[in-house]
């Protein structure tokens, strides 16, 4: 923890703290490495490795019941312009930290977290825009394109979509998909949503994202 960390700027604010606590009553051998967060436009996501951080410890012994600090420290100086996504991942490392030799057919379950890490630049804001909505064949969805178009990530945390059709604005209620997802820094995630009763999408329509001000 935290599940989330964004260093700001880079600059002299380029270390990250974050606590590994092992929950268990036994020991645990873990091991924590940064790789780079790409993220496709359905939500799936690929970790490329990445030499920009120096994490210190990389590897630990952990007690029952214990934590640790780890630091994180970003490696690239001062970021001005866009921001840049990376997961920190603490992985279970198959080792028997208490040299049990016992026989036997238990299956040891590894344990692997994942946390978000940015590295954000200053006074950047985001926004959201709809680049594409199209109607499903079947008539029953909206096929729905959201577009980061600022330097930052945003967590659409309280999205808020609506339909404009015949001059009338109907908000979208059902937002199963949609609420709580990430969209990185310039980029698009795909999305389908289920229109209001009142709207017939067989009929021209406009999605539109409401920014917050």
């Amino acid at each position: 923890m935290p599940m989330s960390y964004s260093i700001s700027g880079g600059g002299k604010n380029n270390t990250a703290l974050f606590t590994v606590q092992n929950d268990s009553d036994e020991p645990l051998a873990i091991q924590l490495e940064v790789r780079v967060r790409d993220m496709a436009v359905d939500g799936k996501e690929k970790h490329p490795e990445t030499d920009d951080f120096l994490i210190f410890p990389d590897q630990l012994i952990l007690g029952p019941k214990k934590r640790r600090v780890v630091k994180v420290k970003w490696l690239k100086g001062e970021l001005k312009d866009t921001e840049k996504a990376y997961r920190l991942i603490a992985e279970q490392l198959p080792i028997d930290v208490k040299n049990n030799k016992k026989k036997g057919s238990d299956i040891k379950i590894l344990l692997r977290y994942v946390a978000a890490l940015y590295v954000t630049p200053k006074d950047k804001l985001t926004e959201i825009k709809v680049s594409k909505a199209i109607t499903s064949k079947d008539l029953r969805f909206i096929h729905l394109t959201l577009e980061n178009v600022g330097p930052i990530h945003k967590v659409l945390l309280k999205p808020k979509l609506v339909i404009v059709q015949e001059k009338k604005e109907f908000p979208i209620t059902k937002l199963e998909g949609i609420l709580g997802e990430n969209i990185l820094a310039f980029s698009k995630r795909n999305f389908h949503l289920i229109p209001p009763e009142s709207v017939n999408i067989q009929k021209p329509y406009v999605v539109k994202y409401i920014n917050a001000q």
